[in-house]
């Protein structure tokens, strides 16, 4: 009978480990995902600053298996025409400083043609009080990527599929 209760003592010890070492390396991950100054969120805080009216933070989807995440955000500007030019603008200098150059909206780093991110900036309908938005999409490689070169073939593959030419 003891030496039952002593198992059981054991087994939900165990549990609990197991459980907060799972919290942790969750928190790990998420932690690696936003410590990293993404494309994703230097856009984020390019849209904020340009925007006019405060807006919904959009969210970031991840796809850790295919090593990359998503995001989109739609923004309220005064002069949709504008806010198109120099968002291209601002994308093509973020790509430039990250080693790669900008073609048919794949930043491409070109010595090793590593895609790198995809980006669409369009018009887009929706009730602003400017009578103008514009939506980014974005979908860039995982900050790790190169830890793991599985997941770094993943994500050649998918670029590929989502019209990378390499």
């Amino acid at each position: 009978m003891m030496s039952n209760l002593i198992s059981k003592r054991i087994v939900n010890i165990g549990l609990i480990f197991t459980a907060l070492f799972s919290i942790c390396a969750q928190f790990s991950y998420a932690n690696d995902m936003t410590s990293t100054a993404t494309v994703i969120s230097v856009t984020q805080a390019y849209i904020n600053h340009q925007t006019k009216m405060r807006q919904l933070q959009q969210n970031i989807v991840y796809h850790p298996t295919l090593g990359y995440m998503e995001y989109q955000q739609i923004w309220c500007n005064n002069d949709q025409q504008r806010a198109i030019i120099n968002y291209q603008r601002f994308i093509t200098d973020i790509c430039l400083k990250r080693g790669g150059k900008l073609t048919n909206n794949w930043c491409v780093i070109s010595k090793i043609r590593q895609p790198l991110f995809y980006t669409d900036v369009s018009e887009y309908n929706a009730n602003c009080t400017t009578n103008h938005a514009t939506i980014v999409q974005i979908i860039e490689v995982l900050p790790m990527i190169n830890k793991d070169p599985i997941i770094a073939k993943a994500w050649l593959q998918t670029a590929q599929s989502l019209g990378f030419n390499q």
